[in-house]
């Protein structure tokens, strides 16, 4: 079954306290995982809290980090700090090898995120390596974007490349996941998606289960 994860983009402590809280208060996450994004304002044109501002919050979730920064190497002892157990970081930043060995030498999980517009076969070198790739469906930086259509073409591309070479990373997508097009996403065969602006309009737990209602929904009539 896919998983449905999270996520917080937070620019101020003021708001990632009123996120974190929303999460930590609704009865669908617990004991989950909460998707925090992280941003420099050099590799995406916007900047985000840092990982200090989250380890003065516990949640009682486990974090994965999505860092949309240009070193991401240079982040990685302080989310270690922070209580981080999975870090995702982008294959266009830089020292990508040297990122992966080094993440991985700490025991926490690794993954890289992809652009629409990046080759799939820059992945190539580095599968072997990975516990996720994290397929992006709008430009890394913002909240509130449109689904970009390709989106589903570069998942089907990552789901073929891990098939052909028989891998074991697990597939994500990350951006303008909702209930109008959550089926024709997981129908890709992804095995998770990010869910963030949608689940905070409103009520979380209520959007939550709209969400599961949908694939529910779409499932019946395929059976039926």
């Amino acid at each position: 079954m896919v998983q449905i994860i999270p996520a917080i983009l937070s620019t101020t402590e003021e708001d990632y306290e009123r996120d974190i809280l929303r999460y930590k208060q609704a009865l669908s996450f617990k004991d989950g995982w909460v998707h925090i994004d992280l941003m420099d304002n050099i590799f995406v044109p916007n900047k985000s809290i840092g990982s200090s501002v989250v380890a003065r919050y516990q949640i009682g979730l486990h974090k994965e980090a999505h860092l949309m920064v240009s070193r991401p190497l240079e982040w990685v002892d302080d989310l270690i700090e922070a209580g981080f157990e999975r870090i995702i970081f982008h294959i266009e930043a830089e020292d990508t090898q040297e990122c992966i060995e080094y993440i991985k030498e700490k025991n926490l999980e690794v993954g890289l995120a992809i652009k629409n517009g990046t080759p799939i076969e820059k992945l190539e070198e580095f599968v072997n390596k990975l516990d996720v790739v994290l397929v992006m469906g709008v430009e890394p930086g913002f909240q509130g974007q449109g689904f970009i259509p390709q989106t589903i073409s570069k998942i089907k591309e990552t789901s073929r490349l891990r098939s052909n070479g028989n891998y074991n990373f697990r597939i994500g997508v990350d951006g303008a996941v909702k209930d109008d097009n959550i089926r024709h996403i997981v129908d890709t065969g992804v095995d998770f998606v990010i869910v963030g602006s949608y689940l905070l309009k409103g009520d979380i737990d209520e959007n939550l289960e709209n969400l599961w209602k949908t694939l529910r929904q779409d499932q019946d009539k395929l059976n039926g």
